[in-house]
């Protein structure tokens, strides 16, 4: 039995339970998830301090809105440290080099040997940079150093935006931007989730377009840890990226948690019910970011990372007036946004 199975244990039969019964399972397991996957983040007196921002604004009584938070808290999915490295590994493993070595292959007449196979492979990792989607302070570069270790890349792989191109000096006396290094086959940006695929498609109109008309042979990849269907989709559609363009974990529609087909409302247990979690999470979302209730682009997102929480994620998760909130909100998943924008 997995860790995920004991946990799942702990809730009541919706048969059994009653709406107190239900309100203490709720919190051991909340208990059980913050000892063995949260890394002890939202312990006791944090749950009493987050569950105080729901005070009867949505028209429920406050027990109601309570309870029905606790309901939320206790679906939330986390990815811890360990599990980020997991699927860093599986990341490169999978997204990038099963690929490479099909392609290596193809190109040399489906030949095994790996006497020929490996130089040509590992010309073709040289000939690779990998980058992060947004600035040296956001999670897609801050991926960077964990996906470097566990693949025991070197460092010479690596790029930030700045050092794609660079600067020579004409004849004339003016300047010209040219490819910085001629021998880079092949730009890899990786990203820890793709919701609604617009970071992918501003890097693909403000950083690849250019690129490409530098170097109209190169070849460029985004790669998620996370992605929704929806969000892979468009950028796969929309942008320069094309079909390169895959996430290690695809969220289809069941995991936006308040739709028709959401996996977290199939079955809930006695004393929660499905409509005021609904009005609930929208109604405080609302209150939180205007017009993000959902999530940035109504994503409906329910988990959260060790090293941050995406804005696609419910609002009443992370909400905080750092973040823009327009209310007083303590989160109970910190979120490290983009400063003045929700993004």
């Amino acid at each position: 039995m997995s860790r995920l199975d004991e946990i799942k244990g702990i809730l009541p039969d919706p048969e059994d339970a009653d709406p107190i019964s239900t309100g203490s399972a709720l919190r051991d397991r909340i208990t059980v998830l913050n000892e063995r996957l949260w890394e002890g983040r939202v312990n006791g007196p944090l749950v009493t301090e987050w569950l105080e921002n729901f005070d009867g604004k949505s028209g429920f009584d406050v027990e109601t809105e309570q309870l029905h938070a606790l309901y939320w808290l206790s679906q939330f999915l986390y990815y811890g440290s360990v599990e980020i490295r997991i699927l860093l590994k599986t990341l490169y493993r999978d997204l990038f080099l099963i690929p490479l070595i099909q392609e290596v292959r193809a190109s040399n007449g489906d030949s095994r040997d790996v006497a020929v196979l490996r130089p040509l492979l590992e010309q073709k990792i040289m000939a690779t940079r990998f980058l992060g989607i947004g600035n040296p302070s956001e999670s897609g570069v801050h991926l960077l150093y964990y996906f470097r270790q566990e693949n025991s890349l070197s460092r010479s792989n690596f790029l930030d935006g700045s050092q794609m191109t660079k600067r020579i000096s004409l004849p004339d006396g003016g300047s010209t931007r040219v490819i910085a290094d001629e021998g880079v086959e092949q730009y890899v940006f990786l990203d820890d989730v793709c919701g609604s695929g617009k970071t992918a498609l501003d890097y693909s109109s403000n950083v690849l377009a250019d690129l490409r008309d530098l170097n109209s042979t190169a070849k460029f990849c985004y790669y998620s840890l996370f992605g929704t269907k929806a969000g892979i989709d468009k950028t796969r559609n929309e942008s320069l990226f094309a079909t390169n363009c895959s996430a290690v974990i695809e969220l289809d529609d069941s995991y936006r948690c308040l739709s028709e087909h959401s996996r977290y409302l199939k079955v809930v247990p006695q004393g929660i019910d499905i409509e005021t979690l609904k009005t609930l999470a929208l109604h405080y979302g609302q209150l939180i970011c205007p017009g993000h209730s959902g999530g940035y682009d109504d994503s409906q997102m329910l988990f959260g990372f060790h090293h941050n929480t995406p804005d696609n994620t419910l609002p009443i998760m992370w909400g905080e007036r750092i973040n823009g909130a327009q209310i007083n909100w303590t989160p109970a998943f910190r979120r490290y946004p983009k400063i003045g924008a929700l993004a």
